[in-house]
């Protein structure tokens, strides 16, 4: 390895650590006020390094976003794509649900990133390049609606309706746990219950509900 490649490798391999000692500050309810001087501190480098890898506190967290859509990518891609639809769907769901559990600062971090409001402050460089990280995510769950419209599994739908609902019962579960909300609870037993509630609700959502009687 020569001396340039060397150099290259270690200030990719310290912009990394900056990263992990970022989202380890990210824990807290207050997370966003997190600076940059506390980062530094936590890696135990100056400011101006912290400047030499990232060019603000906003492109730390497109980092860490992209490093999580990254990570769910792969999780997708070991995913047997001649699985039928429905299996399809709760291995996707099981992949997402231990990706968020896996580390609350990095799904903070993801949710925020999310926003459009955030999105719009971004330099359209930066921006570009999270999307590009989404877009794997994003087609293989279009793909997986289209599949189940065309085999008549799911309603047809608009398919940002279809995913909405499904969103909303996956963050909704997801910020349950978070918050404390349910305590210390079996996450195996209740991903099994919501993941078959949400494939029922995919599913059965068109279907008239049943009159009761006075």
């Amino acid at each position: 390895m020569g001396i340039q490649e060397r150099k290259i490798r270690e200030f990719e391999q310290r912009g990394q650590e900056i990263l992990d000692a970022a989202l380890s500050l990210f824990g807290s309810d207050d997370w966003e006020q997190v600076t940059v001087e506390q980062i530094a501190k936590k890696s135990e480098v100056g400011k101006g390094t912290i400047y030499k890898h990232f060019e603000s506190k906003n492109e730390i967290y497109v980092r860490l976003a992209i490093r999580f859509q990254k990570r769910m990518a792969s999780e997708i891609g070991l995913l047997d794509q001649s699985m039928p639809v429905l299996d399809r769907l709760r291995c996707y769901i099981r992949a997402a649900w231990e990706m968020h559990l896996s580390s609350k600062e990095l799904h903070l971090v993801f949710m925020f990133c999310s926003r459009a409001e955030f999105r719009a402050q971004l330099p359209s460089n930066l921006l570009t390049e999270m999307q590009e990280a989404e877009s794997r995510v994003i087609i293989f769950t279009h793909q997986l609606m289209v599949e189940g419209i065309e085999q008549g599994l799911f309603p047809n739908k608009p398919i940002n309706l279809l995913i909405f609902g499904l969103q909303s019962m996956f963050w909704g579960a997801i910020q349950l746990i978070w918050s404390g909300y349910l305590g210390d609870i079996d996450h195996e037993q209740h991903l099994e219950e919501v993941t078959s509630f949400m494939i029922a609700g995919l599913v059965h959502h068109n279907q008239p509900i049943p009159q009761t009687k006075d």
